[in-house]
């Protein structure tokens, strides 16, 4: 029976680079695309940014190392997940290097040995550097899978010895549909359905190129694992009818497939996308195909508010309803791609952002995800091996600002020194791991006797 090992669980994921560093303009960083954006005069409507700040100090991490690794002591977490600010290490996004954007993460990934906690290390989330963008037009150019390859490979030699877990991106979906399609989120390229798809044929090469050079120069010696953060929403029909199946179907391959597919199956796209966009998809050849397939040592999934709820177009869900079940989303990623090995990489809900440190309602959300989870293994034959809560303190929440938490942290954003009080769901978090509750028949014996709101 597949299960958690204790050894691969616990995990907590903190927010993306630019949701928590802040420390925009400081020792040498260059800007993104996030930056930039935020920074523009009119923001967009609803994207519900507090001031004109954006994340220039967030929750101000960056400054504040020690500060977040005695969160993490104090949760007793075996993993902790965080990105790399792109133009942090390389300002303009190709060398020259920046050496004080090296020593921050050597001395965090030094503070996470210390306390024995496995980091896994996301290389991009969302935060392209801002030259790159001027430059060449961001993921829209087929010159940037070079170039993230080159800065994935300064990243691999300086920090790999250090880590056994990579991401190379974080849900493209949202990098390329609403960064160079819709424009919605940065560099908010309006380019419609055909940029969009361009962009995103880019990111799965800039993946694919990544993976190859970790397998073929670093893999020997390092022996870690790469894989890419994938979202999704859950579907389900109208009416069970085959017409509304088949659209729940098309549904998830429009936006899970589209990435998932060329990866663990065939190094193309879902079938539903070739016949329903035409000529809007583009190509891969043959070469690109087996290039591209079987990139990945495992599936990275990210489960949460944020595309589900937030970022996922109308018409992506084909008139069918939209659920948060995880499980059954785990037991169709199961069946669709083989079986893999999954890492929840995100998962969570949010509170309102005037929430403090009663978060009742991000507990709710927290044991009836990871009860979904062991479900999925006991009972549907999941093959999970690692679970991650989003995220360790509050941050900037992208398209929704400060308007909204998902931290375990509460951080007061309007103080000075940010420091971080613990919210219910620590004490919650810190008890499940504690007591070794990620035994899949512990919990799930809880489950049945009790029920889930009395866990």
């Amino acid at each position: 029976m597949a299960r958690f090992h204790p050894s691969d669980v616990g995990c907590l994921l903190q927010n993306a680079a630019y949701q928590t560093e802040g420390g925009w303009r400081q020792e040498g960083k260059g800007a993104s695309v996030w930056d930039t954006f935020t920074h523009r005069p009119a923001t967009p409507p609803g994207a519900g940014f507090m001031g004109p700040t954006g994340g220039d100090v967030a929750s101000d991490s960056y400054n504040n190392l020690f500060r977040d690794a005695e969160g993490l002591r104090r949760l007793g977490v075996s993993h902790y997940r965080f990105s790399l600010a792109w133009a942090r290490l390389l300002p303009n996004g190709t060398a020259p290097l920046n050496p004080a954007g090296l020593a921050h993460y050597d001395r965090l990934l030094g503070r996470l040995r210390a306390l024995g906690m496995e980091p896994v290390v996301t290389l991009y989330h969302w935060d392209l550097p801002q030259h790159l963008q001027d430059t060449f037009g961001g993921w829209a150019s087929p010159v940037l899978p070079e170039l993230f390859r080159d800065y994935a490979e300064l990243c691999f030699r300086h920090f790999g010895g250090q880590v056994r877990y990579w991401l190379t991106m974080d849900n493209p979906y949202v990098v390329a549909w609403h960064g160079y399609g819709t424009g919605r989120l940065p560099p908010g390229v309006r380019g419609g359905p055909c940029l969009g798809y361009r962009a995103a044929h880019h990111l799965l090469q800039a993946h694919a190129k990544v993976w190859h050079l970790y397998n073929d120069h670093f893999r020997p010696t390092q022996r870690g694992k790469v894989s890419i953060a994938l979202s999704s929403h859950w579907i389900k029909p109208q009416s069970m009818t085959e017409k509304n199946i088949k659209e729940c179907q098309k549904s998830l391959d429009f936006v899970l497939g589209w990435f998932a597919k060329p990866i663990f199956i065939d190094g193309d796209y879902p079938e539903s996308m070739r016949s329903n966009l035409s000529s809007l998809l583009p190509e891969f050849s043959e070469d690109e195909k087996k290039y591209i397939k079987g990139t990945a040592d495992f599936f990275a999934l990210s489960f949460g508010a944020t595309l589900s709820f937030q970022l996922l177009d109308s018409h992506m869900k084909f008139q069918q309803l939209e659920s948060i079940s995880l499980r059954q989303l785990l037991y169709w990623i199961s069946c669709e791609y083989n079986n893999p090995p999954v890492f929840i990489v995100e998962n969570s809900w949010f509170v309102s952002g005037s929430t403090k440190r009663d978060d009742a309602k991000y507990i709710y959300y927290l044991k009836k995800f990871i009860m979904e989870t062991l479900k999925a293994i006991r009972y549907d034959g999941v093959n999970v091996f690692g679970y991650t809560v989003w995220s360790l303190l509050d941050g900037f929440e992208w398209h929704r600002g400060y308007s909204i938490r998902r931290g375990l942290f509460y951080v007061d954003f309007q103080s000075h020194d940010k420091k971080l009080m613990p919210k219910s769901s620590v004490l919650f978090y810190q008890k499940l791991i504690e007591k070794n509750a990620w035994e899949a028949h512990v919990l799930l014996s809880a489950v049945c006797h009790t029920g889930i709101s009395d866990i």
